[in-house]
């Protein structure tokens, strides 16, 4: 694998005996023919399954957290296809039980930092699982957030799994983040009602 620590969900589904490479380098060319995301063209080719996608990011998240190994999340997910699991049934089959290290996931930094409410996530999410659509581009679509405010959360989730800050000091920076917005929106509101 190129890089263990940053797995491709391809990388993952293809080591796992999911997904075939030239499957993948074929789904490859038609995202990049047609704009669609990778993930959406390989389920419509009928080369992997919704199930086999949500447990590919699932595994993917979970070895960017650094709290699975990428060659156990290989055979989760090859456990997951070959017996129709979900992607702890499958590790917990294996004997791989979480340890209590923090994750980074999109959606709980959203959330910790006051940025969005569980209610947004959770229609966001379940709009990804049907759309297989990435939750921060639906966010923005829905204008719960800004792009630019996508793109500091995703920043400062890169840092948190490369070490270079804590969990509570990258929730407090996107915290600053939406305080900032409400001031804006506030002195915006002012403005206008003085006009």
């Amino acid at each position: 694998m190129a890089d263990s620590k940053n797995p491709k969900v391809g990388e993952l589904l293809t080591r796992a005996g999911v997904l075939r490479i030239q499957d993948l380098q074929e789904a490859i060319s038609i995202a990049q023919d047609t704009g669609q995301m990778i993930g959406k063209v390989l389920i419509m080719s009928g080369f992997i399954t919704k199930e086999d996608l949500a447990a590919a990011v699932e595994a993917q998240s979970m070895v960017r957290d650094g709290v699975l190994e990428a060659e156990l999340a290989i055979l989760g997910l090859s456990t997951c296809s070959r017996e129709h699991l979900l992607l702890e049934q499958a590790l917990d089959q294996l004997g791989w039980h979480p340890q209590n290290k923090p994750t980074a996931k999109l959606g709980e930094l959203l959330i910790a930092s006051g940025n969005i409410s569980i209610e947004h996530l959770t229609k966001a999410l379940d709009e990804m699982r049907e759309s297989v659509r990435p939750l921060g581009s639906l966010l923005v679509e829905w204008e719960v957030i800004s792009r630019e405010l996508l793109q500091d959360a995703l920043d400062v989730q890169c840092e948190i799994r490369d070490g270079k800050i804590s969990k509570p000091d990258g929730v407090s920076k996107l915290a600053r983040r939406a305080h900032e917005k409400a001031l804006s929106i506030s002195g915006q509101m002012r403005l206008n009602a003085q006009q």
